[in-house]
């Protein structure tokens, strides 16, 4: 279609499903998000504040299951400054995959996006595919301006993403830390939770930097050298 954005964006690999650590608040949202990705369901919507896991979820459901991501904070600036219609860069096209639509809450309020995310979800559903939507609040707490969208987001129930436990952020580490060819050891994991950041996004930002100083001096990852890299 004419002026359509493109819809299957860049994917991290920090972002694989094999990375995520879904703790004990999470595994409710982590059983229907593989029932949607193998078919067994069709719907789910996830919600929880900023560094839950989110959009690591639907990266990596679409990752998985070949489908579309799509990112409404991001898409909501680029579709305003190109001054298109929503419902035009809306139109996956794809058929019955699955589609991601992250980022709800940066259109909540603006009839033209919640028409055009509401015809989405028709779209897919009437496809055969099946979708995954995800923001900061579940859809009664959102602001939402169309109640039929406000109902069809609440279709399927929504799922909740809990805080992670201190072990399970370590765990979550130790997983990036594998995937980069990294052997981090448990005192070195503490460190930075105790003295940097309990974020998990802040810290694997955090790990991968300090993965790429100590291959350029030739130096392990311990903690003296944590220390003088972060001037902690």
């Amino acid at each position: 279609m004419a002026g359509q954005l493109p819809l299957v964006l860049d994917r991290p690999d920090a972002h694989r499903l094999e990375l995520f650590e879904p703790g004990t608040e999470c595994r409710e949202a982590w059983s229907r998000v593989w029932a949607v990705i193998e078919g067994r369901e069709r719907f789910a919507f996830l919600w929880g504040e900023a560094g839950s896991g989110k959009t690591h979820l639907l990266e990596g459901a679409a990752r998985e299951a070949r489908g579309t991501y799509l990112d409404l904070a991001s898409m909501h600036e680029e579709v305003t400054a190109a001054g298109l219609d929503p419902e035009q860069v809306l139109d996956p096209g794809l058929g019955p995959g699955l589609v991601a639509v992250d980022g709800l809450e940066a259109v909540a309020g603006e009839d033209a996006w919640e028409r055009a995310v509401f015809h989405l979800y028709n779209q897919v559903n009437e496809e055969g595919g099946r979708l995954l939507a995800a923001a900061r609040g579940n859809p009664g707490s959102l602001g939402l301006c169309r109640e039929e969208l406000r109902t069809r987001l609440s279709w399927g129930g929504s799922y909740p993403l809990g805080r992670l436990s201190d072990e399970e952020r370590l765990e979550a580490l130790r997983r990036h830390a594998e995937a980069r060819g990294l052997a981090l050891k448990t005192e070195v994991g503490r460190f930075l939770l105790r003295h940097y950041s309990r974020s998990l996004p802040s810290l694997v930002a955090a790990l991968e930097r300090l993965d790429a100083a100590a291959l350029a001096e030739r130096r392990r990852l311990t903690v003296p050298f944590i220390k003088a890299r972060l001037g902690l």
